[in-house]
């Protein structure tokens, strides 16, 4: 994964309530969308938006309810989301250990870097034009 271009300052992301933090100490190694039909459902949107950092660089404060469901690879994806407003803050991914994905709307900092990549292409709505440099990636 190659290191975004994104200050290493701590930033926080927060579901809607505030009750469920997550604080990064690093940039992060890597920035994705995902319109696979797991992430469409799970973000009721049409694509995920996701920052990956070290977990020595996370640090979560507040309860969470953790669901964990099979990917289309057969993995296992683990959703930790608030058990207040219901808002997914972080995800686990098995072909990634070590690795924590933050919600990227949950930072709330409209000049995070874009995507790197648009996973699961094949299934973007076909109203949504990528910017020029997001590599588009089929399936995964």
């Amino acid at each position: 994964m190659a290191e975004s271009k994104i200050a290493s300052d701590p930033k926080t992301a927060a579901c809607a309530c505030g009750k469920l933090t997550v604080t990064v100490s690093a940039p992060p190694q890597a920035v994705h969308a995902c319109a696979c039909l797991d992430c469409q459902r799970g973000s009721g949107s049409a694509f995920s938006y996701s920052a990956f950092f070290p977990d020595a660089a996370v640090k979560v404060a507040g309860d969470s309810t953790r669901w964990r469901r099979s990917s289309e690879s057969g993995r296992w994806n683990e959703s930790s989301f608030c058990p207040t407003c219901g808002v997914t803050v972080f995800t686990r991914l098995e072909v990634l250990p070590g690795i924590v994905c933050v919600s990227v709307g949950c930072f709330s900092e409209p000049d995070f870097p874009a995507p790197a990549k648009l996973y699961w292409n094949s299934r973007r709505h076909q109203w949504l034009d990528l910017p020029t440099g997001i590599e588009r990636i089929e399936t995964q």
